[in-house]
């Protein structure tokens, strides 16, 4: 059922009612009980008192009104998620409002948590220099839940959110390590039609992003790509035994300088399906070139931009930089790359 402001409406799980005097969002309204109180409600909790049947309305009806300060809300609809064919973890979706008229669709944001924890979560949006949290709450195992929807007017402003996840139960459980990831995404995506997929998770057609496989996270925590890894620190240690004196710098100009960013999808056009093992060999691969290039062409310094996200990319680029003893290196400048690079700089 379709609300509008002025509607009279009680309420379905406990006694009052109320007129709605605010549309919030997709399934949010503002309902003024006695006293001028404007008290947000779900739409599935109300039902129209000018209704003679007591169903239940539809929160797909309901009028979007998007901005950052409304889409901070108390309850959002949740959906049980079907057993899935995807990996177990958490994703991020994105389905448009209007499949058949994509070039002027609003979209929806969902959290995902296809996993059998129950989670905490931030949703946190970066504007400005600084992150903006559009939503916190609890989602249950196994279920998805409508963040915001998005006016497409504005998604060139939504193009990095960061995520982040803490998993818990209310039974005895294994405990698992907290998530943090950024999720940047390009806009011109969202009006691509094939970008849009049937899913396991909702029942609409959505872009699906991976924030992180959860059969794999455990991996990427405690499986140390040992042999990779062992294979550069060998093959920098034979470097730096063979190479005692480094070449003086053929000038200290800007040219002599070099930035690598790390984030995959600044390294692969492609890598839907990649475990987290598998993109860090990606990244240190990349590192490791850009620090060979470094070193034999005589630059003076080297920014690796690896992210704040849980900490491994940077733990192993660190890991790598210590076999050198050539090279010092430290956090970068903090007002032009916050916590997540480091500045190298070649001797």
């Amino acid at each position: 059922m379709k609300f509008k402001i002025g509607d009279k409406v009680c309420f379905l799980n406990e006694k009052g009612e109320g007129t709605i005097t605010t549309i919030i969002n997709k399934t949010t309204v503002g309902v003024t009980i006695e006293e001028d109180f404007i008290i947000p409600y779900a739409i599935s909790e109300l039902v129209s008192v000018n209704n003679d049947t007591d169903h239940i309305p539809s929160a797909q009806k309901a009028i979007v009104n998007t901005s950052v300060e409304e889409t901070r809300r108390s309850t959002v609809e949740t959906k049980k998620i079907l057993p899935q064919k995807e990996k177990e973890g958490i994703y991020i979706a994105f389905s448009p409002e209007n499949i058949n008229d994509i070039t002027y669709s609003d979209f929806n944001v969902w959290l995902i948590n296809a996993t059998n924890y129950k989670i905490l979560f931030t949703y946190s949006l970066f504007q400005n220099g600084s992150y903006i949290t559009i939503e916190t709450g609890t989602i249950k195992e196994n279920a998805s839940l409508l963040l915001e929807t998005i006016n497409r007017k504005k998604l060139h402003d939504y193009s990095t959110f960061k995520i982040d996840i803490l998993f818990f139960d209310e039974k005895p459980y294994s405990p698992q390590p907290p998530i943090t990831e950024l999720i940047k995404l390009k806009p011109v995506k969202l009006y691509k039609e094939n970008a849009f997929a049937v899913n396991d998770f909702i029942p609409d057609k959505a872009l699906v992003i991976d924030v992180c496989s959860f059969d794999n996270y455990e991996e990427k925590i405690n499986l140390q790509p040992q042999t990779d890894l062992s294979k550069i620190l060998f093959r920098k240690q034979t470097y730096s035994e063979t190479s005692k004196k480094s070449k003086p710098h053929i000038n200290n100009g800007p040219a002599y300088e070099m930035e690598i960013d790390l984030h995959i999808e600044e390294l692969l056009d492609n890598y839907k399906g990649m475990s987290n093992a598998e993109i860090i060999q990606v990244q240190l691969k990349h590192f490791q070139q850009a620090l060979d290039k470094a070193i034999n062409e005589h630059y003076r310094k080297l920014i690796i931009i690896h992210g704040v996200g849980n900490g491994r990319l940077k733990h192993e680029v660190r890991t790598i930089l210590s076999s050198y003893k050539n090279l010092q290196y430290y956090d970068a400048s903090y007002s032009k790359y916050g916590f997540g690079a480091t500045e190298i700089l070649i001797h």
